[in-house]
């Protein structure tokens, strides 16, 4: 190769090499481009909104407060992981489309000082940075200009979504900051008078009924729920905030006799959530925190827990791999299915029906069914097998289980309908010597016999064919399934 030609190789090389280490994802010559300062997270102390909304953020510490630039003495906890979004969104701003420079179009675009949202952001050792955000485009995003500036460019991104809020939007709503694990002690106290402590053991749910407290005869104490008391304490979260006369004591409720929930921790601290009267929202405060906020009703009815709703009302409770039968009798059918490895077979009756083939995994689902029961209510009062009719009954399930008695689940009489006008029917389990009312479909799905260790069939038409069809009027049903199959021959 000839020297010349060498040189013009090196030089186009060289030219190229410069080429792709300076081009941008866009060919930017001749095209406007919006040129913001850098955005360091850490470095940034505050961000205001002004114009169409009027908020101011400054951090504090490790956290960030919110206010009303128009009231800076009224300063509230701000929610961090909001604030790391917005600065996420604005330092993702790139690649805007150019939309006008013409001033006069400013108010077209929400952009004018009329309409338009200012935001500033201001970090140390670095320029601010001002923006002024308008209404969402046409074709998705949002228009916005540089405070100053008349250029309009439209902004792809979620930055519109992430600031566009009143103060009451970018305030925290986490009001304890805490884990369960962290629990280890529960007091209970209800506005009556009733003091429940409850004590968290070695294991993760492992609570306890404090010693000395007074248990009616037969109660079993459900663990289970005292640790969803203790988890929903842990995340409470508000869903709005009382202010001015409606966070006064004599709205909220919280001036008189009140339910509360107060929880020690491993560090020593406490923590107290008191609660106002039930209703569609209820009022609560922390403890030491003069913020009142407002619960959601299942949020209050979660933590407002007696001795009386802490009640087992399981009427199973076995290890599923120990099971090596399963028993269900509705009337005087009966169906029982027994284990054989990993499988399941059934051994009553012994005559199965044309073309019926058990389904292991049906009854497995059936075993985690019965595991799973929970009664509706315990009777009050000593009741005789004879008053339940529990002594010849309406339907059982057994389960036998190896090496331990059978656990045994009897149904008796239909219970009188309550004010819920839910149905229920008397039962008693070989758990407890209690009776109790259990909802009547238990006993409506017994009746299903053999179906229940069958697989569920198909839907008609196939299984690509639309369920609940047989729900509907025939004729309504009769266009539909034309349509499918007019579909198909497509």
């Amino acid at each position: 190769m000839k020297k010349a030609t060498l040189i013009v190789v090196g030089i186009f090389a060289v030219l190229l090499a410069v080429v792709l280490a300076t081009r941008e994802d866009r060919v930017s010559v001749g095209m406007r481009k919006l040129e913001l300062p850098k955005v360091d997270k850490d470095q940034v102390s505050a961000l205001e909104l002004g114009g169409a909304r009027k908020v101011r953020l400054e951090k504090e510490g490790e956290g960030w407060r919110v206010m009303d630039p128009g009231q800076p003495a009224q300063k509230y906890a701000a929610d961090g992981a909001q604030v790391t979004r917005a600065l996420e969104a604005l330092g993702q701003l790139r690649n805007l489309d150019f939309v006008t420079d013409r001033a006069e179009t400013h108010a077209e675009y929400a952009l004018d000082d009329a309409q338009g949202l200012t935001l500033q952001v201001t970090q140390g050792g670095a320029p601010a940075v001002a923006l002024v955000l308008g209404k969402a485009a046409k074709n998705g995003g949002t228009y916005v200009r540089k405070a100053g500036t008349n250029e309009v460019f439209v902004a792809r991104g979620g930055l519109d979504a992430a600031v566009r809020k009143d103060v009451k939007d970018w305030r925290e709503r986490t009001m304890l900051s805490l884990q369960p694990e962290d629990i280890t002690q529960l007091t209970l106290r209800s506005k009556d008078g009733e003091v429940l402590t409850l004590n968290a053991g070695g294991k993760p749910g492992a609570w306890s009924v404090a010693e000395g407290t007074a248990l009616p005869p037969g109660f079993r104490f459900d663990a289970e729920q005292a640790d969803q008391v203790a988890r929903q304490l842990a995340s409470l979260r508000a869903e709005d905030f009382l202010e001015g006369e409606a966070a006064a004591d004599t709205a909220t409720g919280l001036g008189g006799a009140h339910d509360a929930v107060e929880a020690k921790l491993k560090d020593g601290k406490s923590a107290t959530v008191h609660l106002g009267p039930p209703g569609p929202a209820v009022a609560a405060r922390v403890e030491g925190n003069p913020q009142v906020f407002q619960l959601p009703a299942y949020s209050a009815e979660a933590l407002r827990k007696r001795l009386v709703d802490l009640r087992d009302l399981k009427l199973f409770r076995f290890d599923p791999t120990k099971v090596t039968k399963l028993k269900l009798q509705s009337g005087t059918t009966v169906v029982q299915a027994a284990r054989h490895g990993d499988q399941w077979q059934v051994i009553e009756p012994r005559k199965l029906p044309e073309g019926f083939a058990v389904d292991s995994q049906q009854v497995e689902a059936i075993l985690g069914w019965v595991n799973a029961l929970r009664a509706a209510r315990v009777l009050d009062g000593a009741r005789t097998d004879a008053q339940l009719g529990v002594g010849s009954p309406t339907a059982l399930i057994e389960v036998s289980l190896e090496g331990v008695a059978p656990q045994v689940l009897r149904l008796g009489k239909e219970a009188p309908v309550g004010t819920d006008g839910l149905k229920e029917v008397f039962a008693r389990t070989t758990l407890d010597a209690l009776a109790y009312a259990v909802p009547e479909s238990v006993k409506a799905r017994l009746g299903q016999g053999l179906q229940l260790f069958q697989k569920p069939p198909p839907p008609p038409g196939g299984p690509g064919a639309m369920q609940g069809l047989d729900q509907l009027p025939p004729e309504v049903r009769k266009q539909i399934e034309e349509q499918l199959r007019a579909r198909q021959m497509q």
